[in-house]
């Protein structure tokens, strides 16, 4: 009996389905590197400095700390969902900025401009992530994009009185990141990895520090990753 070539096509495609590995990956992984933060961006301020537009504030780049977890999907082991969780102290250098609009002053509301010194201010960062992954699932090199949401906490702390204290506030606000990597296996189970991410959001600092900015950087790093 002679075969149509519909038929020998559909039973290659079951070969190939078959013989492909149907084994799932779960990896985990940590790292270091650097964070190099653009500007607090679109600087206006909150509450009774509502109104008000200020120049960008300026960040310090930051040591990078990283954790991940993840997990390839079976028969489609070049996709896979990752979690992750980095922290980083881009804390916001001592600069003269300018502020424009409406202020309010002892003899009523002014508008126009003044510029004055900031303090530097402390600023911690803290984003946890929840990436798609798509790989190479070569043996020993592979390389990934990956694009995810993120939940990003931020405090800033600064030695300026506002009121009689300290200028102190935290916000935790979604964002986004994209990034691009590759992993190089030493081991079945064991693998080093280097990989660029961009991270995005923004935040409201409320209470006495009062001012709302767009917040982006870019983030270097490298680390150990095991596979089981």
């Amino acid at each position: 009996m002679r075969l149509r070539p519909a038929w020998c096509m559909c039973i290659c495609i079951a070969l190939t389905v078959a013989a492909s590995p149907s084994f799932a990956e779960l990896y985990v992984g940590g790292g270091l590197g650097v964070s190099l933060p653009n500007s607090f961006s679109n600087v206006s301020g909150l509450g009774t400095d509502s109104g008000l537009k200020g120049t960008d504030l300026d960040l310090a780049t930051s040591p990078l700390y990283d954790a991940k977890v993840g997990y390839f999907l079976p028969r489609i082991n070049w996709l896979g969902i990752e979690g992750e969780f980095m922290y980083s102290n881009p804390h916001m250098k001592q600069q003269q900025s300018t502020s424009t609009g409406t202020f309010n002053t002892p003899i009523g509301p002014v508008t126009g401009t003044s510029t004055q010194t900031v303090p530097g201010a402390h600023v911690r960062m803290m984003t946890a992530a929840a990436n798609v992954i798509a790989r190479y699932p070569g043996k020993r090199f592979q390389p990934y994009v990956g694009v995810g949401f993120t939940m990003n906490w931020a405090r800033f702390s600064s030695p300026a009185q506002r009121l009689g204290r300290s200028q102190t506030a935290s916000d935790t606000s979604p964002g986004f990141d994209v990034l691009a990597g590759s992993r190089f296996f030493l081991t079945k189970q064991v693998a080093l990895f280097a990989e660029y991410k961009y991270v995005a959001s923004s935040f409201d600092f409320g209470n006495n520090v009062l001012f709302q900015a767009d917040y982006s950087a870019h983030n270097l790093m490298a680390g150990v990753s095991l596979h089981f």
